[in-house]
């Protein structure tokens, strides 16, 4: 199953404790974080503090009501998980939760330890994931499946909104999903990894994968073809050429 909305989150299989007792509630906020990525849900406290409450009862649960979430909880996680203290992510009220590459990292080594979450017995598609940390990514790239990516994006939301004709009720978040990376990653990257669906498309003649990456690419030209900040040391302070 592939959530396609905030309700569907509370059809998520709790986890069995033993599994991930020994990680931090940081670890396992991390980990939540980094699903609702994958599924190309927006990374909200609420969605944040549901899909703690569901797969981590035991610890992300109200006192005497196990079937509502703590929210007090998943906020002094995500409050230890942004810098200075672990530096796990950053957050933005508007734009939600998102992962630094250590956080990524930490996530996935839940994920490998506990697996994917389940919807009402029925485990969510592989591609959430995507990231192995055992293996460098320039070995992923090697053995990248073209066809493989290409039904992998038709599970995503977004892919969803192309077939309904509702590509102009689509967000960032959706684009961010379908390619793996997060709003602080530089526009350049983002154009790299679109680019790549693009050749992975044409590489197996996917007709309609390609349709669907020309209306993405129409949907949001904008922020795609936004230019990457200038490095930080290229800011002086007034005086510093003195």
């Amino acid at each position: 199953m592939q959530p396609e909305n905030a309700r569907d989150l509370l059809k998520v299989d709790a986890k069995v404790r033993k599994e991930y007792r020994r990680f931090s509630l940081a670890h396992l906020t991390a980990y939540s974080v980094y699903c609702l990525s994958q599924w190309g849900m927006p990374t909200t406290y609420e969605n944040i503090s549901i899909l703690n409450g569901r797969l981590f009862p035991d610890d992300f649960s109200m006192q005497g009501f196990r079937e509502l979430p703590d929210g007090l909880r998943t906020n002094r996680s995500l409050l230890q998980m942004r810098p200075p203290y672990r530096g796990f992510a950053t957050s933005d009220p508007r734009q939600g939760v998102h992962l630094t590459e250590k956080g990524t990292s930490q996530a996935v080594i839940v994920l490998a330890a506990i697996g994917p979450p389940s919807f009402e017995g029925k485990v969510a598609p592989g591609n959430t994931i995507e990231v192995d940390p055992r293996r460098p990514n320039k070995d992923k790239e090697k053995t990248r499946n073209p066809a493989h990516i290409m039904q992998e994006i038709r599970s995503k939301i977004l892919f969803h909104r192309f077939k309904e004709g509702k590509m102009a009720e689509a967000e960032i978040v959706h684009l961010l999903g379908l390619v793996g990376l997060y709003d602080h990653t530089l526009p350049s990257q983002l154009r790299k990894a679109y680019e790549q669906l693009r050749k992975d498309a044409e590489e197996v003649s996917d007709t309609e994968a390609l349709m669907f990456l020309e209306s993405v690419s129409k949907r949001f030209r904008s922020y795609l073809d936004r230019g990457d900040p200038p490095p930080r040391h290229q800011f002086r302070k007034r005086g510093d050429e003195q």
